[in-house]
């Protein structure tokens, strides 16, 4: 039921709430928001929804439980959960007997585009070329006419990070890594070169070298890291993604987060075990089971600095541990993640944005930056908190959960129950363990 032109060209909307992109996190605040509490548009510049369709590999999974989806961590009752997806897809039965040990992302981003399929406050093809504020509401000019709003909440996602020393030989042969599938790429007998050691990394290191009947003939795969590490999925790194634990990251002092993050790190930005065992064994295969061996080189340690043209090729240059070192290659994937900038889509409001000493944006608890603007007026944003809420806020892990917290704070009410979990572990500071937490209520109370 989502739509794409409903909106006149020079037609003034006026809402409660606009949401500015169509991704995975603004669709779960799409879908948890109540139809008949507020009158709220989504608009996105895409034509139809797309995730990341430059990295859907045939084999890649989620990091996530399926059980972290849009919705059913804020409400679990939902109709857009991925198992009435299953079950609305005649699937369910099937799924089950299957035992997936993880979900295919191929199938989350189908299960995205059946929630799209069925909200009618989708609006695709709607470009935003301003958002500013008029005193009285947030004014959003765009192709398709102009929309006001009470609240903005931005899912606008991020730009991909290219390094300095990458910029000016963007092109055909130096490209970034969430475009892998989207080019018309000859690798066969070419040089290839990997910049980046997390999950993006990996599966395209993994593809690059899957297929005998199109091997390159050398892959180079380079991280600034000390190791090609596994993602930390166990259960009390597992934690950290909680409601409690996420409150707790919120209220520490500046200093204490920074240093919590990089602790913290490999229960996010990592690679999944599977796919390292499924590299390591495809490599020994190729080193002592076949005739032909393929040319591979994994780079701990090195610290990518610059490409420049070569007289065939690419040079690529790098920091290690003996100094400058210095690689060949035909083609440059940078598989080196995304800005953590704030978005250009502030601009027009950015001297309004309450900043910390590193000139990043405040964040309240709630998700909403602050602001100089009236109170009663926020913009919420996804994907901006790292630096406040710690590693849930660019996971699935905490979709459904900071979308009910959104959605809680746009209506005044508490419609969701955000705070149902204590933790196990004490961290040091005001957490709620379960043992503190009220006794549950008998099975069927409430019913």
């Amino acid at each position: 039921m989502s739509e794409h032109h409903t909106h006149r060209a020079g037609s003034t909307e006026d809402l409660d709430v606009l949401g500015i992109g169509i991704g995975p996190f603004n669709l779960s605040t799409a879908a948890l928001l109540p139809k008949d509490a507020v009158t709220a548009r989504f608009i996105d510049r895409k034509e139809a929804f797309d995730w990341h369709p430059g990295l859907l590999f045939r084999h890649a999974t989620l990091q996530s439980p399926f059980l972290k989806d849009c919705v059913t961590l804020a409400d679990p009752t939902s109709e857009y959960s991925f198992l009435n997806y299953l079950s609305r897809s005649r699937r369910l039965n099937r799924f089950v007997v299957a035992d997936h040990p993880n979900v295919k992302r191929r199938e989350f981003n189908d299960y995205f585009k059946w929630i799209c399929a069925n909200l009618d406050t989708l609006r695709f093809g709607t470009d935003v070329r301003s958002l500013d504020f008029d005193g009285r509401a947030f004014v959003a000019g765009t192709n398709r006419g102009t929309y006001r709003a009470k609240d903005v909440i931005l899912g606008v996602g991020r730009a991909p990070f290219v390094p300095e020393g990458a910029r000016p030989h963007l092109g055909s042969t130096v490209f970034h890594g969430s475009e892998y599938l989207l080019r018309d790429i000859d690798i066969t007998g070419k040089r290839v070169a990997v910049i980046g050691g997390g999950q993006t990394g990996a599966e395209i290191f993994d593809d690059l070298i899957g297929d005998d009947s199109r091997l390159p003939s050398e892959v180079t795969w380079v991280t600034r890291r000390g190791n090609f590490a596994p993602f930390d999925e166990s259960p009390f790194a597992n934690e950290l993604y909680v409601p409690g634990y996420t409150r707790y990251f919120h209220a520490q002092s500046r200093t204490e987060r920074q240093r919590l993050l990089p602790q913290q790190k490999l229960s996010s930005d990592a690679i999944l075990q599977p796919l390292l065992e499924s590299i390591y064994r495809r490599l020994y295969e190729t080193d002592f089971l076949q005739d032909r061996r393929l040319g591979y080189r994994m780079l701990v340690d090195r610290h990518f600095t610059r490409v420049s043209p070569a007289a065939s090729g690419w040079l690529l240059t790098m920091e290690g541990p003996q100094g400058t070192e210095a690689i060949e290659a035909d083609i440059v994937i940078l598989a080196t993640g995304f800005n953590h900038e704030t978005p250009a889509i502030l601009d027009q409001l950015s001297d309004r944005l309450v900043r910390d000493e590193d000139g990043q944006v405040v964040v309240n608890e709630d998700f909403s930056l602050q602001w100089d603007g009236p109170p009663d007026h926020r913009i919420f944003a996804h994907n901006m908190s790292l630096h406040t809420h710690g590693w849930i806020d660019p996971n699935f892990a905490g979709m459904a959960w900071r979308s009910g917290v959104i959605v809680n704070s746009v209506l005044g009410r508490y419609l969701y129950d955000v705070d149902v979990d204590g933790t196990t572990v004490d961290w040091g500071g005001k957490t709620t363990t379960a043992l503190e937490l009220p006794a549950p209520e008998p099975v069927g109370a409430g019913v």
